[in-house]
């Protein structure tokens, strides 16, 4: 039986087509619909519908300002496209007027549904779709680390030569690489602990594994500090709207609006229950005292971007 819920694409960059495209084929959803902005490529778009009628699962119709309304999902992934010479405080002055002209003509609509803010910048942009909106911190959530999470699973997998379903971890943090961390104290193989294997003579994982598997998180970060991961980022959106639509409940890491210290409401990705009512934080999270430190050194730095971004 296919899903009744509605799920609004805003954007004109390659994720929007990318999730579109993979709609089609693994969303049992009747109908997603692409609002795109803040410039349309009509190539794009034509070659979406045309696809569209191909395939069984899902068809793609072009959205407007008219479909926030009934939405139950709405997908942030535009941006304004880069000006040359353009300075990095204009262009993100260009983007959060795109941000705040989106959620107005949402809320104008009577938008109440689930909203998943996918770019790079989207724990900053998470935090002003939230003061923009009005809507519950529950119902907003950026892409955060999942996909860095994802990919730590896997090294952990095959440096522990076992399945991928069957270890635990997460990569906690802010969107800049350097805001990310490795949280080992989370993570675990079978139910037991990564860190106490370690301590294990029976096992072949020790320090040095963690190390090396560190060094290229941190190398793919920064090889794709620059780059746009389309179809990895697109896929991942597949994945948390099945979450959603499923209300599977799964524990992944995204960015929410969270209290740390002496801060409030500071946008960082750590692990959360996701389901169709959007997240819940999970009670008695504890991570160690490094891993809270990076957490609060990360709060802080964010902080000082939001007032800057507030002050004007």
């Amino acid at each position: 039986m296919k899903s009744d819920k509605k799920i609004l694409v805003v954007g004109s960059d390659d994720i929007a087509y990318h999730f579109c495209f993979l709609s089609m084929t693994t969303l049992n959803v009747k109908e997603v619909y692409l609002y795109p902005l803040p410039i349309p490529q009509e190539d794009k778009t034509n070659d979406l519908q045309y696809a569209s009628e191909l395939f069984p699962m899902s068809k793609i119709k072009m959205g407007n300002e008219k479909d926030y309304a009934d939405a139950d999902i709405l997908i942030l992934t535009a941006k304004e496209n880069r000006l040359e010479n353009e300075s990095d405080s204009e262009y993100l002055r260009r983007n959060i007027l795109l941000v705040r002209k989106m959620i107005n003509q949402a809320m104008a609509s009577g938008f109440s549904g689930l909203i998943i803010v996918a770019n790079k910048l989207d724990d900053l942009f998470t935090y002003l779709v939230w003061k923009f909106s009005g809507l519950p911190k529950n119902k907003i959530i950026g892409l955060g680390t999942y996909i860095d999470t994802v990919y730590f699973q896997k090294l952990l997998s095959e440096s522990l030569d076992v399945s991928f379903n069957e270890v635990k971890g997460y990569i906690i943090g802010g969107s800049n690489p350097l805001q990310k961390t490795v949280a080992w104290s989370r993570s675990s193989m079978g139910g037991n602990s990564v860190l106490g294997l370690t301590m294990d003579p029976n096992t072949n994982f020790n320090q040095d594994d963690m190390s090396i598997i560190e060094e290229k998180i941190a190398k793919r970060n920064r090889m794709n500090e620059n780059k746009e991961l389309t179809l990895t980022t697109a896929t991942a959106l597949i994945e948390l709207v099945q979450y959603i639509l499923t209300n599977k409940k799964a524990i992944v890491p995204l960015v929410h609006l969270m209290d740390i210290g002496e801060l409030k409401d500071i946008p960082l990705s750590i692990p959360v229950i996701l389901g169709e009512n959007g997240i819940r934080q999970i009670a008695g999270l504890n991570f160690s005292e490094t891993e809270q430190k990076s957490l609060l050194i990360s709060a802080n730095e964010i902080r000082i971007q939001l007032d800057w971004v507030e002050q004007g």
